[in-house]
């Protein structure tokens, strides 16, 4: 294998003097340009480099700039931003414009270190999904961000509903890293108590309290050179999230009952099933963290935005299940149409759950009756029994689940064949107990969405005159 080539971009010949030092031997060649318009010239006119090191601070062009054009000439090559006075908003501005990853200036002995691992992770990184089934557009979305951002060490928040693949994601993430080769470490804050999460997330010195009987390495150290991944991070304390902040920002941590600082070098993913904005003016998560960790959000939608992937994950489960069990498990057209139509609260973990247990009472061919009655009950996330909800009897009540079972429901014929009384009760029925927007609504009811907001607001009028129900 040949030499590396390395682009040096920085108007301090100084700079250039180190760089060459470090990598001086058999593994790198590197160049070194002054300007903007040398560098150019370079990528557009030599053979390919492997890595470009980028100043901000150039005498003819913004560093920005130039990472600009140099991401439209050398799309697949990784660049890294260098600068004696980093901060981090300028590193999150260079990354969400194609940077590798941001590092600065002195460079310490890790640089030759780091250097390697960026190309290797360039050379590795394939546009596979590290096993994240899916190939809607929304989470496409979320595979191009996963790609982007994986190559820097900044910090990632994840923000989806429970049952979304966070773990999934924030393991993606960490095989597509320059870290894949280290540790990939989870915290579930959900499931420890607030005094054993500081001791799992730091550690702690023998005797530091009553049944610390030996010394116990934290979830910090054993990430080191690598990930390390902090799920459901709104249930951290107050003091915790202060020593966390601290740990991050300064990188290093002190266990519990020590005195001792240890240096830590890794990345983290954090994540959280519900907006942390929320709860700071709740006074219950800490401004300055949030802030911290929100650098890079990335939002991964719940299956009910994920169109057409239920279909697919369905049907991947259904071959894992198969390979499983050791015999060919399928589904019926009428029980995939009922998946669909349901609204999975629970997400991916739900529907893998149903999946399982529907190919397990079946007999090699699931039938919509080994669904789940709520499942069966279509697209409303019904859990409770429904008798007398609609008080036109037990004909209608079976007119309306046989549209439930559809995925649809025509309320106009309805309407029609019944009374007009039916159509208030189903609204307000379906607007209360479902999960769906007034658009999906609409779409379920076969009306106009316009129609639907104005019989909404009627219903409402009439509750607030209703001297029984209104204020």
């Amino acid at each position: 294998m040949g030499k590396h080539r390395v682009l040096l971009v920085d108007d301090d010949t100084s700079v250039g003097t180190v760089v060459a030092k470090i990598l001086s031997g058999e593994d790198f060649e590197t160049d070194h340009v002054t300007t903007g318009r040398e560098a150019m010239k370079k990528v557009q006119e030599e053979a390919p480099f492997d890595i470009v090191l980028l100043d901000i601070n150039l005498p003819d062009i913004n560093g920005m700039d130039l990472l600009k054009e140099m991401k439209a000439a050398i799309r697949d090559t990784p660049v890294v931003m260098i600068t004696g006075y980093g901060n981090i908003e300028m590193a999150v501005q260079a990354i969400k414009m194609g940077a590798a990853d941001f590092i600065e200036k002195p460079f310490n002995k890790d640089f030759k270190r780091f250097i390697t691992e960026v190309i290797s992770a360039r050379e590795i990184a394939g546009a596979d999904h590290c096993g994240i089934v899916g190939s809607s557009p929304q989470i496409n979305k979320v595979f191009r961000l996963v790609e982007k951002f994986a190559l820097s060490d900044i910090t990632i928040l994840l923000q989806g509903e429970s049952g979304t693949g966070k773990e999934l994601f924030a393991r993606a993430i960490h095989q597509k890293s320059k870290r894949r080769n280290g540790p990939f470490v989870p915290l579930d804050c959900a499931a420890l108590s607030e005094t054993l999460i500081e001791t799992e997330l730091f550690g702690h010195e023998k005797g530091a309290f009553t049944g610390a009987f030996e010394r116990k390495i934290g979830k910090f150290e054993s990430a080191h050179g690598g990930t390390l991944f902090i799920d459901e991070l709104q249930n951290l304390s107050l003091s915790c999230q202060a020593k966390l902040l601290r740990a991050v920002e300064e990188k290093h941590i002190e266990r519990v009952g020590g005195a001792k600082a240890t240096r830590v070098d890794l990345r983290i993913v954090a994540a959280s099933n519900i907006p942390l904005s929320d709860i700071i003016t709740k006074g219950k998560f800490r401004s300055d963290l949030f802030y911290r960790f929100n650098q890079m959000p990335i939002v991964i939608p719940p299956l009910r935005e994920r169109e057409k992937d239920v279909d697919i994950l369905t049907h991947h489960f259904l071959a894992a299940y198969s390979r499983e069990f050791g015999n060919a498990v399928s589904i019926s057209g009428e029980a995939l149409l009922l998946m669909n139509a349901y609204v999975w609260p629970g997400n991916v973990r739900e529907l893998e759950n149903v999946v399982k247990s529907a190919a397990i009472l079946a007999d090699g061919h699931i039938l919509a009756e080994h669904l789940p009655d709520y499942i069966r009950r279509g697209s409303l996330h019904v859990q409770k029994e429904t008798e007398g909800v609609f008080s036109q009897g037990i004909m209608i009540e079976e007119e309306i689940e046989k549209g439930l079972r559809a995925g649809t429901l025509d309320l106009k014929a309805l309407v029609k064949k019944w009374s007009d009384t039916i159509e208030e009760r189903v609204i307000k029925d379906i607007m209360e107990r479902s999960n769906l927007n007034m658009a999906k609504v609409a779409q379920f009811l076969k009306i106009d969405p316009k129609t639907l907001r104005a019989k909404t607001s009627q219903i409402k009028s009439d509750r607030s005159s209703d001297p029984e129900t209104g204020s």
